[in-house]
């Protein structure tokens, strides 16, 4: 009895900070939108109408490049996943960062039947070469900042030459290379050639869906410069790798209207355009977390785990 209560306890007090940081976070955003002026930032709500395409057309990206993804291994229906790894997406974004790999978890052992040990092995490998992939595009886009010089490592730490910078870049990817090919059947459970499938996909969706927004961001602020928004896609990428943060879109927002100094660019310019996506990641992610909600119960997941009298009966079902 004792041991419940501590636990509910400490369960409770997770809950309560996370909470605590969460309203801080949108408090914050808030009170950064009240200063700029309300009437400011719904002036300038980008109007054309390709920006907002350009939207759905990223935010669903995830949800379908992982009905690709797991289905290297897993045997699934492709639209009954998709409703999945939306809410999936939602979770990881809007309530707890890793949240949605539990609920993927769970999905992936109730109701496909997956073992719980070669559930979690998959999803944990997914989480990996993911990683692994928002890191070599963080630093290919450093790299990209260092030679076109928008970024002086000379401003931040003094005496040191971008060759050296360039050096020690390359060493340490080396050395982690050797390293994770050397322990990549203790690291991961996946063949290399799913490793490289996989990570194709990611690494080709993050590339295009960077390259997406950043033509979204200029379509909006055609007077911002290009530099701006590379420097912003870089601190959205970093951000999404933190672990176990809430809110994270909202605290990218925060942190990009405060870096508007650094940048050299009016806070009106981007508070627009990054409002504007924030807002319709919210609507948007209540919408499909709602809808996905009440479908997921009524759809099969699993062709072969699901009788043809039990398919018969849900047509039946949804043709009345």
């Amino acid at each position: 009895m004792k041991q419940q209560q501590e636990k509910k306890w400490k369960t409770n007090l997770k809950k309560g900070i996370r909470y605590l940081l969460q309203a801080g976070i949108i408090g914050y955003l808030a009170y950064k939108l009240y200063d700029i002026g309300l009437d400011r930032v719904i002036d300038s709500l980008p109007l054309n109408p390709l920006f907002y395409l350009l939207f759905f057309l990223i935010y669903f990206s995830l949800p379908v490049s992982e009905i690709f993804i797991y289905g290297v291994k897993w045997n699934f229906r492709g639209y009954r996943a998709f409703l999945i790894f939306v809410q999936k997406k939602v979770l990881n974004t809007d309530v707890l960062g890793y949240s949605g790999e539990f609920y993927l978890f769970y999905w992936a052992r109730e109701k496909i039947g997956i073992p719980a040990v070669e559930a979690m092995k998959f999803i944990k490998d997914n989480n990996i070469l993911s990683s692994l992939s928002s890191t070599f595009i963080s630093v290919v886009l450093l790299i990209f900042f260092l030679t076109q010089g928008y970024i002086d490592i000379g401003e931040y730490i003094p005496q040191v030459e971008n060759n050296l910078v360039y050096l020690w870049i390359a060493l340490g990817l080396g050395v982690v290379a050797v390293i994770g090919y050397q322990f990549r059947n203790y690291i991961l459970s996946v063949s290399l050639d799913e490793g490289l499938k996989i990570s194709g996909i990611y690494t080709g969706r993050l590339i295009l869906t960077n390259l997406i927004q950043i033509i979204q961001y200029k379509i909006a602020e055609p007077t911002v410069p290009w530099a701006v928004w590379f420097s912003l896609m870089a601190v959205q990428i970093m951000s999404t790798r933190i672990p176990f943060l809430p809110s994270r879109s909202v605290l990218y927002v925060s942190v990009a209207i405060e870096m508007s100094v650094m940048l050299n660019v009016p806070e009106t310019q981007l508070v627009g355009v990054l409002t504007a996506n924030l807002i319709l990641k919210k609507m948007i992610g209540a919408i499909s977390f709602i809808v996905t909600s009440f479908t997921q119960t009524q759809l099969p997941v699993n062709p072969e785990a699901v009788k043809m009298d039990d398919l018969d009966t849900m047509e039946s079902a949804e043709e009345e």
